[in-house]
C-alpha cells in the first residue's frame, strides 16, 4: 500500500492517565466505528464504489500497546493489534487534497477529517514531543523534510489563513493610497500651473543673487557677498516653501518634465541647500575679516593683538571652509541641464569659482594656524632673516650680504637685531678654518658666512647658514627666512615711499629702492645722495620697534646701517596700511613672490616645516621619476652684473626608435648692461651648474670660459673640510674636451664649468647627454587586472609616460624656456599637458616664462 503522510501510528497514541499503572490502554474503538460510519454515508452518496480500506488483522507486535477489546486491561505488548486509524477511514479519505477547488464530496470529506482529528487533537498533540523520540516516527521524518512544528501544522484541524501583521499594514497602506492618490493629483494639476510659475521666479532671482555675492566674493567685497548670499538664501527659501505643497517625489518627477520651469522647480531644493550655506558662507567669512579689520584705528594698532586674531580668523576660517564644501557637494548635485539657458554659463563658472576658492581658504587658513606656532604664540621664537641680493645672485637666491636678528614672542617682534657691517661682522667669531667650495678660491679659499648659500636646495643651503652663524659666535635660531630686494621694491609698491631724509637725505620708493640703497651700502661718493647719506649715516632711524645694529662698535664702518632702518620703517609701517583695501594686494605679493622663490622658509619645527614645504614654499629640490632640468648661476666676483643678464633655455629632446632619450640643453646668456656702467658695467663671470636626472651621461658640452688659474688661491691642507662638501663635490670626474665637472648631489647628476660674459655680449652653452631611463623598459607595477587585460586583448596598444620638471633657480629673475619633443619611434603623441592635443603628433614644442616651477608631460601611443 502506498505510504502517505497520515499513515503514522502517532496521530492516535495512547493516553497514560495518572492514576492507572503502566501498560493500561485506552479502548478507542467506540470513536472511531462514530467516525468512520459518518464517512462511509457521506462517500455513499458521491462516490457509489466501494471502499478498499484494508481489514485489520492479528498482530504479534504492538508499537503503542493499542488495543481494540474494548476495555481497559493490561495486556502484554506481543499480543496488542497494531492500531491505525486508515482501518475505518476511506483510502481516498487519507490524502490530504490541495488546490483551491474541490468537489462536494471532497468538501464533506475534507470536514469528517477535520472532525475526526479535532477529536483526538488534545490527546495526541499533548504527548507528541515524547512520542516523536520514538523510532518508527523518527525514521519517518528522516524521508521526509519537515520539521516538528510543521508536522504538528498539518494535522491541525483547519481554519481560515490569516495574513501576518506586516501583511496586514501593507494591504492597508496600498489601499489607502489607491483610494487618495487620484483626489491627489487632481489637486496637484489644478495648482501646480501657479504654483510653477511662483517657484520660477522665485528660483530666479535666488540663483541672480547668488551668482552676484559668489562675483563679490571674487572681488573680495565681503560684505556685498554676505548680503547678496543672504538674499538668495532667502529667495531659495521662499522657493521651497511653495514647493513644500508638492509631494516631495512628485518634485523629483518634475525633472523629468519638459517645462523648463518645472525643471527649474526641480533644483529648488538643491539650491536652496546651497544658498543657505552660502549665507553663512559670507557670514563667517565677514567675521574672519572683521578679526583682521576690527574697529581699530590702524595706526592704534600694535603686534599684541596677533594672537587673539590669529585665533579668531582660524575658528571662523575653518566654519567658512566647511560652508564651502557644503556649497561645492550641493551644486555638484545640480542638474545644469535643468536651469534656464542664460544661466548655465554662469552657472559652470560659479561651480569652478566655489572649488578654487574652497582649495585657496583650505590652504590659507591651514598656513594661519601654522603661522600661530611661527609667530612665538606657544613660546619664545629666534629666527635669522638673510637678506640675499639677486643682482649678485648666488646658488640659493643671492650674495648673503646683510642679516637680521629677529625674536618673537606672543605675536609680538620683541627685539630686530640688523649688524649694521652686515655679514661681515660674522668674520671676528669664526675662529674655525673652512675650506670653501673650489670655484670660491677665485675671491678667497676660506669659507664664511657671506658665502655659505651654496646648494640651491634651501633646506641645505639653510642648515649650513646656521652652522656657520653659530660657529660665527652667533646664537643657536628656530628657522631661516630668505628674502630678496625684490620683495621690498614689491612692498614698497603698496606701503607707499618710506621717508629716511632725516637720516641719508633720501625718500625710499619703489623705483629707486636699489640704486638708492646700493649706493649708500657700496658707500661710494656718487653725488648728493651718497654724500647725505654719508654725512648723516651716525644718526639712528626713529622707529618703535627695538632696533640694534650695533653702532658702538666701529660706528664708521656701518654700510648695511641704511638695511636695518629701512627694514624697521617697513615694519613699523605696514600694520598701518593693512587695510581691506590692501589686502588683496598684499595676498598677491605673497603668493607671487613665494612662488617665484623670492621667498624661502626653512623651519627646525618639523609640524611648521612640512606645511610650508606643502605649499612649494621651502625650496626643496624635487625627486622625480622621469625627465628633470635645473639651470643654477653663482656669480662669482662679476659684482651685480646679473641685474643687466638676460637668460633663455632651449631643451629639444629626441626620442629614438629604441626607447633612449637624448636631450640637447642650449644655454643662452645676453649681458644688456653698458661697460663701466654703476655696480653692474662689468664682466659677469658665473659657475653654471646644470642639474639632471641621477644617472645621466654627458655626451659633449661645449662654449665655456675657464678664468686664468693665477687668479685661484689654494686653502692651506690643515683646513677643515665641510662634510656636506665633501659628500658632493669633492667626489667627481671630468670631462676630457670641455673641462666639465660631472658629480652627484641631492639625488640628481651635476654638470658644471665656467662661463664669462661682457657688457654687451652674449655667450651659447650647450650640453649633449643621454637620459638614464629606457621609456620602453621602465618598469611598472602591473597588477592581476593588468595581465588579465593583457591576455584578453593582446593586441592592444600600450602606452609610454614621459614628463618634464623644470625647476626655477630661486632669486633668479624669471628665463625664457622653450622646449621641443621628437619622436623617432612609432609611438605619436596621444596626450600632453598643459594643453591636450587635438590629433597624434610626432612633434611637439612649447615656451613659458620660469618665474616658477614648470611642469610638462605627455603620452605616446606605442603601434609596434
Amino acid at each position: 500500500m502506498k505510504k502517505s503522510l497520515f499513515r503514522s501510528p502517532n496521530l492516535i497514541k495512547s493516553y497514560r492517565q495518572p492514576d492507572k499503572p503502566a501498560g493500561f490502554i485506552v479502548d478507542l474503538r467506540p470513536a472511531a466505528s462514530r467516525a468512520k460510519a459518518i464517512a462511509d454515508r457521506l462517500a455513499a452518496k458521491d462516490q457509489p464504489r466501494e471502499s478498499s480500506r484494508p481489514a485489520i488483522g492479528p498482530r504479534t507486535k504492538s508499537h503503542f500497546g493499542f488495543n481494540l477489546s474494548g476495555r481497559l486491561k493490561k495486556t502484554p505488548a506481543s499480543s496488542v493489534e497494531k492500531f491505525s486509524w486508515r482501518h475505518f477511514v476511506p483510502p481516498y479519505f487519507w490524502i490530504k487534497r490541495r488546490g483551491p477547488k474541490r468537489s462536494l464530496a471532497g468538501q464533506r470529506l475534507y470536514r469528517v477529517r477535520n472532525a475526526f482529528l479535532k477529536f483526538y487533537h488534545r490527546s495526541w498533540r499533548k504527548d507528541f514531543h515524547f512520542y516523536a523520540r520514538r523510532q518508527p516516527l523518527r525514521r519517518w521524518l528522516d524521508k521526509n523534510p519537515l520539521s516538528r512544528r510543521s508536522f504538528l501544522a498539518r494535522f491541525r484541524p483547519d481554519r481560515p489563513a490569516r495574513l501576518s501583521r506586516g501583511a496586514e499594514i501593507f494591504y492597508f497602506c496600498l489601499i489607502l493610497i489607491i483610494l487618495i492618490l487620484p483626489f491627489k493629483a487632481a489637486s496637484y494639476y489644478f495648482n501646480l500651473d501657479a504654483l510653477k510659475s511662483r517657484i520660477m521666479a522665485q528660483s530666479r532671482s535666488g540663483l541672480d543673487n547668488f551668482l552676484t555675492g559668489a562675483n563679490k566674493a571674487v572681488g573680495q567685497d565681503w560684505s556685498g557677498a554676505n548680503s547678496e548670499f543672504s538674499l538668495a538664501a532667502q529667495k531659495f527659501l521662499d522657493a521651497q516653501t511653495e514647493a513644500a505643497s508638492i509631494n516631495s517625489n512628485l518634485l523629483a518627477l518634475a525633472a523629468l518634465s519638459s517645462d523648463p520651469k518645472v525643471k527649474m522647480a526641480a533644483e529648488s531644493q538643491k539650491l536652496l541647500a546651497a544658498g543657505t550655506a552660502a549665507a553663512s558662507l559670507g557670514q563667517n567669512l565677514s567675521a574672519a575679516l572683521a578679526s583682521l579689520f576690527n574697529d581699530k584705528d590702524n595706526s592704534q594698532k600694535t603686534s599684541s593683538d596677533l594672537a587673539k586674531t590669529l585665533e579668531n580668523f582660524s575658528y571662523y576660517g575653518l566654519l567658512a571652509q566647511r560652508d564651502l564644501e557644503t556649497i561645492n557637494r550641493n551644486l555638484a548635485q545640480v542638474n545644469q541641464a535643468n536651469l534656464p539657458p542664460e544661466y548655465q554659463e554662469r552657472f559652470q563658472t560659479l561651480n569652478q569659482q566655489v572649488k578654487d576658492l574652497s582649495q585657496g581658504l583650505k590652504s590659507f587658513v591651514a598656513l594661519i594656524q601654522s603661522l600661530q606656532d611661527f609667530a612665538g604664540l606657544s613660546q619664545d621664537k629666534r629666527y635669522l632673516v638673510v637678506f640675499q641680493n639677486n643682482t649678485e645672485l648666488r646658488a640659493s637666491g643671492g650674495f648673503l650680504g646683510s642679516y637680521a636678528l629677529l625674536d618673537l614672542r606672543d605675536g609680538q617682534i620683541r627685539n630686530l637685531e640688523v649688524p649694521g657691517g652686515g655679514s661681515y661682522d660674522t668674520e671676528a667669531g669664526l675662529k674655525r678654518r673652512i675650506i670653501a667650495p673650489a670655484p670660491l678660491w677665485l675671491v678667497n679659499p676660506q669659507w664664511h658666512f657671506w658665502d655659505c648659500n651654496w646648494w640651491p636646495d634651501w633646506p641645505t643651503t639653510a642648515q649650513n647658514i646656521m652652522w656657520f652663524y653659530e660657529k660665527s659666535d652667533g646664537p643657536t635660531v628656530d628657522g631661516v627666512i630668505s628674502f630678496t630686494p625684490t620683495v621690498i621694491e614689491d612692498l614698497l609698491k603698496i606701503i607707499g615711499p618710506v621717508d629716511l631724509t632725516k637720516e641719508y637725505g633720501v625718500v625710499i620708493t619703489a623705483d629707486n629702492f636699489w640704486e638708492n640703497v646700493q649706493t649708500v651700502v657700496e658707500n661710494k661718493d656718487q653725488g648728493q645722495v651718497a654724500s647725505a647719506a654719508t654725512a648723516s649715516s651716525s644718526l639712528v632711524a626713529s622707529s618703535s620697534l627695538v632696533l640694534d645694529q650695533g653702532l658702538e662698535q666701529n660706528q664708521a664702518n656701518k654700510p648695511k646701517k641704511i638695511i636695518g632702518d629701512l627694514l624697521a620703517k617697513i615694519l613699523e609701517e605696514l600694520p598701518k596700511k593693512l587695510d581691506k583695501e590692501n589686502l588683496i594686494k598684499l595676498l598677491t605679493l605673497a603668493e607671487t613672490n613665494l612662488s617665484s622663490k623670492q621667498i624661502l622658509f626653512y623651519f627646525n619645527d618639523q609640524k611648521v616645516e612640512e606645511t610650508v614645504a606643502s605649499h612649494n614654499w621651502a625650496g626643496i629640490m624635487a625627486k622625480t621619476g622621469y625627465d628633470y632640468l635645473s639651470v643654477i648661476n653663482t656669480n662669482i666676483a662679476g659684482q651685480k652684473s646679473d641685474r643687466r643678464i638676460q637668460e633663455k633655455i632651449d631643451l629639444n629632446s629626441n626620442i629614438l626608435s629604441d626607447g633612449s632619450v637624448i636631450n640637447t640643453l642650449t644655454i643662452t646668456r645676453h649681458h644688456t648692461g653698458l661697460k663701466n656702467e654703476a655696480f653692474s658695467g662689468v664682466r659677469n663671470v658665473d659657475w653654471l651648474r646644470v642639474y639632471v636626472p641621477l644617472g645621466s651621461q654627458l655626451i659633449s658640452a661645449s662654449g665655456f670660459d675657464i678664468p686664468d688659474a693665477k687668479y685661484f688661491s689654494t686653502p692651506d691642507p690643515s683646513w677643515e673640510i665641510n662634510p656636506v662638501l665633501a659628500k658632493y663635490e669633492n667626489i667627481f670626474s671630468l670631462d676630457p674636451e670641455s673641462g666639465t665637472k660631472i658629480y652627484q648631489e641631492n639625488g640628481k647628476t651635476v654638470f658644471a664649468n665656467w662661463t664669462m660674459v661682457d657688457p654687451g655680449q652674449e655667450v651659447v652653452l650647450t650640453f649633449k647627454y643621454r637620459l638614464p631611463f629606457n621609456l620602453l623598459n621602465q618598469v611598472k607595477s602591473r597588477t592581476w587586472l593588468d595581465d588579465l587585460n593583457s591576455w584578453l586583448n593582446p593586441r592592444q596598444a600600450s602606452y609610454l609616460p614621459y614628463s618634464l620638471l623644470v625647476q626655477k633657480q630661486p632669486g633668479a629673475q624669471p628665463s625664457d624656456f622653450q622646449g621641443r619633443w621628437e619622436i623617432s619611434g612609432p609611438w605619436p603623441i596621444v596626450w600632453h599637458y598643459p594643453d591636450e592635443a587635438d590629433s597624434e603628433i610626432q612633434v611637439w614644442q612649447t615656451a613659458s616664462q620660469l618665474d616658477s616651477d614648470q611642469y610638462w608631460a605627455f603620452i605616446l601611443k606605442n603601434q609596434s
